[in-house]
């Protein structure tokens, strides 16, 4: 997450959509599981 956040991407649906983009592998593929991943990793203040 860290090594592929670009700054400030949070409301920026680009900079969302490469976070999404590197969680897609690493969760499998699978697409509802990313969505649900992302809006924890959205709210956490650190990424």
């Amino acid at each position: 997450m860290k090594r592929v956040r670009p700054d400030d991407w949070r409301g920026h649906q680009a900079a969302e959509n490469e976070i999404k983009r590197a969680l897609l592998p690493l969760l499998g593929n699978d697409t509802p599981e990313v969505e649900r991943m992302f809006l924890i990793i959205k709210q956490q203040r650190e990424y």
